[in-house]
């Protein structure tokens, strides 16, 4: 598989190749399609008129959380402005990963609006979803292919497993990040230049923001994207630690492997997260619309799965399985044990997607202070030209 079109996705662009429904993952049942058609004149599915009032919300408190923060004096009512605005943002990255799979607008003019409006409300690039989650995570789930594996998290004490888990993958999720826009930008389509827009209107807007009120700043934007960034990647470690490793590469005949994945099943959580605790259906029809996976885990999966890989209560798990006993178990309430005594580095899979005859020293990226401080003068060049000759053959 080198291309989306060969892995029954979409384009190359970030609006088409989201459509990912048939990626080897977790588990998939080829036999049944995937159709989202409940749409309007505006949307594919209806039900993402909720996200778009969510995301109104979000800027609409967070301007009056600017305007008005000279008028929070009180530390109660600051807390919960911050608390407010973090969830905000959160469901704002919940948001993101529902899109990146399955695209909201039927009009692409509007659907890159909407990305450029996503990236702001959790101060990063939708467009990195791609290879940090769908190309990776969801075809080489807990492999060596997946840097965001929760095997890489080895404390005795398990709540700080939980809780430095996504500074941990960060720096491997974004060097596969880098890696694979490196590599498009040598090919055709547009993932590189609109990626390159994101990061520009994400960056330009922040420190835009970091001149006019750093105060303000750090406490009403920076300190909710971060809750964001944090909280959407370390559901990774609720929903896949202690769940079964092996990865079905060949689901032509049927699923075999139910218990990958860690399902949050209670309504208030998958009310809040736009229905992102469903977690084994979602790895089975990865471009399935968030609203129909209710439905659609408890006629496919709940039969299946293993009852302690349907929680009920993600909170209650989170203090069972971090606070108190705070004991690292898997789904069969055994120890979870490593089979290597170290880590295994990061296996590179960006590869598969190179043009014949490229190698991965070809377009490889130099995240290194002198390798960055080399490819800022062409960063203007590849903004105004994506087809500029790679950054990382700057010398």
């Amino acid at each position: 598989v080198r291309d989306f079109q060969r892995m029954g996705g979409g384009g190359e662009s970030a609006v088409d190749l989201v459509d990912i429904s048939a990626l080897p993952a977790v588990a998939k049942a080829p036999t049944q399609t995937v159709q989202n058609s409940q749409g309007d004149a505006f949307l594919r599915n209806s039900a993402d008129w909720r996200c778009i009032l969510w995301i109104a919300k979000y800027f609409v408190l967070s301007t009056l959380a600017w305007s008005l923060g000279d008028c929070i004096t009180s530390l109660p009512l600051y807390l919960l402005t911050l608390l407010v605005l973090s969830y905000y943002s959160f469901a704002g990255a919940t948001i993101v990963h529902n899109t990146m799979h399955c695209r909201c607008f039927k009009n692409k003019t509007l659907e890159h609006i909407w990305h450029h409006l996503l990236s702001l409300t959790y101060g990063h690039p939708v467009s990195t979803f791609v290879p940090g989650h769908n190309l990776s995570h969801h075809r080489y789930t807990q492999t060596r292919m997946d840097p965001m594996r929760t095997t890489k998290m080895r404390y005795k004490w398990n709540l700080l497993n939980g809780l430095l888990f996504q500074p941990t993958v960060a720096a491997d999720v974004f060097k596969m990040d880098m890696r694979y826009l490196s590599l498009k930008s040598t090919q055709a389509g547009d993932f590189y230049a609109k990626s390159c827009r994101e990061w520009t209107v994400v960056g330009v807007s922040q420190i835009a923001l970091l001149i006019l009120d750093w105060r303000k700043f750090f406490l009403y934007v920076w300190i909710p994207h971060f809750f964001a960034q944090w909280a959407i990647v370390s559901m990774n470690m609720l929903q896949h630690d202690g769940c079964d490793v092996n990865v079905d590469l060949d689901s032509s005949v049927e699923v075999k492997n139910w218990n990958g994945a860690r399902n949050f099943i209670g309504p208030v959580i998958n009310y809040l997260t736009f229905n992102n605790g469903y977690h084994t259906i979602h790895h089975m029809y990865p471009s399935m619309h968030w609203s129909r996976l209710d439905d659609e885990h408890g006629k496919q999966v709940k039969q299946h799965v293993h009852p302690d890989l349907d929680q009920q209560c993600m909170a209650r798990y989170i203090y069972k399985a971090f606070i108190f006993p705070g004991l690292r178990l898997d789904y069969l309430g055994n120890s979870v044990v490593m089979t290597d005594s170290t880590e295994p580095e990061d296996e590179d899979w960006t590869v598969h997607y190179a043009d014949d005859g490229v190698k991965l020293e070809d377009y490889d990226v130099d995240l290194s202070l002198v390798g960055i401080l080399k490819a800022l003068p062409m960063l203007p060049l590849k903004l105004m030209c994506a087809s500029y000759s790679p950054v990382n053959k700057v010398d």
